[in-house]
């Protein structure tokens, strides 16, 4: 266990500064998942709670997302939620989770959260985030699998409809 010298005041300020800079400088491009929370401590030399202080800023400043148990995604600017200014929050729900496909955030052969996670994450019913997965299946970005969920489908052979994924 590495052991850490305390934390100087502010020191999360910093951190969001240097993190804001990234995002800024394309580090970090738009959709693009941060790093760990485990990782930006080993980076900071700092603890857990002062990097969720600083990530907490960034939310705020709506620089970043947060998608439970996937992680933290740069926003596109200007942009509430990517892909939809408007509309029905399922239809937000679904650009959202499209643009995190897209920027690589969910690779093919990958599940994506289920209903309930998403529900628990945007404070939705589970129908709501039911009618979005059910949104990115119409598009072709996923395919159900029963017992295993939606999987996100290999863009290079959009006529097969369980392309890369494994129904076993």
């Amino acid at each position: 266990m590495v052991s850490r010298r305390p934390t100087p005041y502010g020191a999360y300020l910093q951190i969001a500064g240097t993190l804001r800079e990234r995002v800024a400088s394309g580090e970090y491009s738009q959709v693009s998942r941060l790093p760990s929370e485990a990782a930006l401590c080993e980076e900071f030399a700092v603890t857990r709670g002062t990097v969720r202080r600083a990530l907490a800023v960034l939310r705020d400043e709506g620089l970043i997302t947060v998608t439970a148990g996937v992680g933290r995604f740069v926003r596109v600017p200007g942009q509430g939620t990517p892909g939809v200014v408007g509309g029905p929050q399922y239809q937000r729900i679904a650009a959202q989770l499209r643009a995190q496909i897209d920027g690589g955030a969910f690779r093919a052969g990958e599940v994506l959260p289920g209903e309930l996670r998403i529900s628990e994450c945007y404070g939705v019913s589970r129908q709501t985030a039911q009618r979005a997965l059910v949104e990115l299946e119409r598009a072709g970005l996923v395919v159900c699998v029963r017992g295993r969920g939606r999987i996100v489908r290999s863009k290079t052979s959009p006529d097969d409809p369980g392309a890369s994924v494994d129904v076993r």
